[in-house]
């Protein structure tokens, strides 16, 4: 084997190095395929798992409960914009809404009132 190894020019300590090197090779494309398929078999035991949860009484009725949740968040804060709403009219104070309003009317008024001036000075 010396001999041949020689017939083409490489030195024992060359072809070892190469030998060693194809070999690393060959792990390292090992070692990246058996990761892959990890991550591939985790997946799809993760997404199992979250279908198989989402089929769980509990989870079913968690949901129900936040549905529940949020429509009685909104009829509370319906109810209680109204319930200012009304306090706010029995003592004749102007709700936000209302000032939005006034303010974005006295907008447009004063746009015209400033048209009508420059049109009559010109």
């Amino acid at each position: 084997m010396a001999q041949k190894s020689r017939s083409n020019g490489q030195n024992p300590l060359e072809s070892a190095a190469d030998s060693l090197e194809k070999e690393l090779t060959r792990i390292q494309k090992q070692i990246q395929k058996g990761r892959r398929d990890l991550e591939k078999r985790i997946e799809r035991g993760r997404r199992q798992l979250v279908a198989d949860v989402r089929k769980t009484p509990a989870y079913k009725r968690a949901r129900t409960l936040r549905k529940d949740a949020d429509k009685l968040r909104k009829d509370a804060e319906k109810q209680l914009e109204s319930g200012v709403d009304n306090v706010l009219a029995m003592f004749n104070i102007a709700s936000k809404r209302d000032l939005t309003k006034i303010d974005r009317r006295l907008r447009t008024l004063n746009k015209k009132l400033t048209d009508i001036e420059k049109s009559a000075s010109a």
